[in-house]
C-alpha cells in the first residue's frame, strides 16, 4: 500500500521530539515496520496550524490525493493535522470521497479517521489548545510591550543584537528623518514630492531596499518614536483561526518613554500631525485627488523608472482639438534626465486597444481558456520543480534592482546616453520580470485546476459585463487589469489580475509608434 505523511511544526522553539527531524525518523521507521511504501513525506516548517488554506504542502498534498498517487495519509496527531475542528472534519471527508484513508498516530495507538465522532472531540481539544496558546502568545506580548518592546527595522535606528527594548540611532538615517519632518513642516513640500527626491539621491528604505512611495513617509510622519516614545498593542487579534485583527482605541495603546531614542522634538512632531490632518480634510472635501477620476488613474506604469503615468490635455493649435494624453509622471514632473520614457499614450486609442483586446477574449472564449489552462499546467510543473525559496527570489530581484538604478543614475548624470540606458537596462527588465514571474509560481493562491476553472469563468462573465457597459471606468478596469506598463519603445503591456496571479506572461497588447507616430513619441518634457 502507497501512504503519505503529513507533518508541520510551529516554530523552532518547539521540544525536540516534535521537531521536523523527529517526525521525518519517525516516520521512515513507521513505514518499515508496516510494510508500506512511501510515496511522499509533505511537512509545512515554520507554518502555523491554525489556517489550512496557508500551508502549502499540505494543499499539495490534497492536490495529490485527488489525483489518486496515494492510498492513505498517515499522521502523527490530531493537531498536527488540523487545529480548527471545522478544517480538520471538511479535510478528512474530502481525503475519504478520493478513496484515501487517514490515520492518526496519537500516542502510539493507530486511530482510522473514520469516527467523525471522536475527530470531533479531538479536533475541539486541538483547537482549545490552540486558543490557550494564541492567549498565552497574547499575555505575552502584553507583557514585552509593557517593557517598551521595539520593533526590528526602522528607518533612522539600527537593531541592537539580542536587545528587544532598545534601539539605536543611525546618524546618518537620523538626519534624513529630520528633513523629511522639516521639508513638510517648514518648506511645504508634500509627501510624494518628499519620496522623489529620496528616491533620485538613490535613498532606499530600510526594509525592503525598495524606493519610497507617498504612503512610507506619511507611515514616518505619524511615527512617534522618532519622539522617543514606542507604541505598542495599536491592535489586536479578535478571531485566532481567522487572524482578523481589529484597531484599538488611542487609549488603549501601550507607550513607553524612550528618550535616549528621540529624533526630533515634540513640536516638530504635533505640527506634521496637525498639517497631515488638514490636508486630510481638504482632500475629504475637495475629493479631487487623481485616482480613480479618469480612466487608467493608477494603472499605467512607466516599465524604466516605476512612476504612474499621469493625464495630460494639450491643444496644437488655438482652434484645434483637445487632445488626452498620458505620460511618464516622473520624466513629466522632474525633467528629462530622470527617465528615457518619451512615450505619449492617446487616452482614446489605448481604450480602444484593450476594448479589441477584451473583446478577442469574448469571442475566442474556448481556446482563450485552453491558452490559459495549458499555460497553467507548464507552470504547476515549473512550480514542483523550482527549488528557489521566497527570500532567495526577494533578494535577487533587489540586486538586479538596484543595478538597474545605478545605470539610471548614470544617465540622469549625463554619464551615458538614452541608447546606452536601453542597452544596459532592457536585460535587467527581462530579469526583473522573468524572476517575478517566478516569484509568483511559488506564492500563487491558485495551485488547482478547478479553482483555475473557476476564477476564469468568473474573469470572462466579467470581461462580458464591462464591454456591455457603454462607459468603462476606471473601476471597472481594476477588476480585472493588474498594471499596464509601457517602456520606451512604445510597447503596451497589460496585465490581467488572473494571469498575472498565476505568474503567467503579460499580454502585449500595442505598439503606439505603430498607430499614430506623429503624436505618440515626444523628445521633450511634456
Amino acid at each position: 500500500m502507497k501512504i503519505a505523511a503529513y507533518c508541520r511544526v510551529s516554530t523552532e522553539k518547539e521540544a525536540q521530539i516534535d521537531s521536523l527531524e523527529k517526525q521525518i525518523e519517525f516516520f521512515n521507521e513507521f513505514t518499515k515496520k508496516n510494510g508500506y511504501e512511501l510515496y511522499k513525506l509533505y511537512a509545512d516548517e515554520g507554518i502555523s496550524g491554525k489556517q489550512i488554506k496557508h500551508r502549502k504542502q499540505f494543499q499539495q498534498m490534497m492536490i495529490d490525493a485527488k489525483a489518486k498517487k496515494f492510498d492513505k495519509v498517515v499522521v502523527k496527531d490530531v493537531s498536527r493535522f488540523a487545529r480548527n475542528t471545522v478544517d480538520l472534519l471538511q479535510s478528512v471527508r474530502e481525503l475519504k470521497s478520493y478513496g484515501v484513508q487517514v490515520d492518526f498516530l496519537n500516542n502510539g495507538e493507530v486511530m482510522e479517521g473514520g469516527s467523525e465522532f471522536i475527530l470531533t472531540i479531538l479536533g475541539a481539544m486541538a483547537q482549545q489548545e490552540s486558543a490557550n496558546m494564541s492567549k498565552r502568545v497574547k499575555f505575552g506580548k502584553d507583557i514585552t510591550a509593557k517593557k517598551g518592546r521595539v520593533p526590528n527595522l526602522v528607518f533612522g535606528y539600527d537593531k541592537i543584537p539580542d536587545e528587544r527594548y532598545t534601539l539605536k540611532i543611525n546618524e546618518e538615517e537620523a538626519k534624513i528623518v529630520k528633513e523629511i519632518f522639516e521639508s513638510y513642516v517648514y518648506k511645504g513640500i508634500g509627501t510624494t514630492k518628499i519620496a522623489w527626491n529620496l528616491n533620485d539621491r538613490g535613498i532606499r528604505t530600510k526594509k525592503t531596499k525598495s524606493k519610497w512611495v507617498q504612503t512610507s513617509i506619511v507611515r514616518m510622519l505619524k511615527n512617534p518614536i522618532y519622539t522617543g516614545r514606542v507604541t505598542n498593542k495599536k491592535s489586536e487579534v479578535t478571531d485566532f483561526i481567522t487572524g482578523t485583527r481589529k484597531e484599538l482605541p488611542e487609549e488603549e495603546w501601550i507607550v513607553v518613554e524612550r528618550p535616549e531614542m528621540r529624533i526630533i522634538s515634540d513640536e516638530l512632531f504635533n505640527r506634521a500631525q496637525e498639517l497631515l490632518e488638514q490636508r486630510s480634510n481638504e482632500f475629504k472635501l475637495n475629493n479631487k485627488r487623481e485616482k480613480t477620476e479618469y480612466v487608467f488613474s493608477t494603472l499605467i506604469y512607466c516599465k524604466h523608472c516605476g512612476y504612474s503615468f499621469r493625464r495630460i490635455k494639450r491643444k496644437y493649435t488655438a482652434d484645434g482639438p483637445e487632445y488626452i494624453r498620458w505620460v511618464c509622471s516622473g520624466r513629466n514632473s522632474m525633467g528629462v534626465n530622470h527617465c528615457p520614457n518619451t512615450t505619449v499614450i492617446d487616452e482614446e486609442e489605448l481604450l480602444n486597444a484593450i476594448k479589441i483586446y477584451l473583446k478577442s477574449i469574448i469571442k475566442n472564449k474556448k481556446d482563450f481558456m485552453k491558452a490559459v489552462e495549458k499555460e497553467f499546467e507548464k507552470i504547476t510543473k515549473l512550480r514542483e520543480n523550482n527549488e528557489r525559496s521566497e527570500e532567495s527570489l526577494l533578494k535577487k530581484i533587489e540586486k538586479v534592482t538596484v543595478k538597474k538604478q545605478k545605470y539610471m543614475e548614470m544617465f540622469q548624470n549625463e554619464i551615458i546616453n538614452i541608447q546606452e540606458l536601453k542597452k544596459y537596462t532592457n536585460p535587467l527588465n527581462e530579469d526583473i520580470a522573468r524572476l517575478e514571474r517566478e516569484l509568483k509560481l511559488i506564492t500563487s493562491e491558485i495551485k488547482e485546476k478547478d479553482v483555475l476553472e473557476k476564477e476564469l469563468s468568473k474573469t470572462i462573465n466579467t470581461v462580458d459585463d464591462i464591454l456591455n457597459n457603454q462607459t468603462i471606468t476606471n473601476a471597472m478596469l481594476k477588476t480585472i487589469i493588474d498594471v499596464i506598463e509601457v517602456d520606451s519603445d512604445s510597447n503596451v503591456e497589460v496585465r490581467l489580475k488572473l494571469l498575472n496571479e498565476i505568474g503567467s506572461t503579460p499580454a502585449v497588447i500595442t505598439n503606439f509608434n505603430d498607430i499614430n507616430p506623429t503624436v505618440t513619441k515626444s523628445n521633450v518634457s511634456t
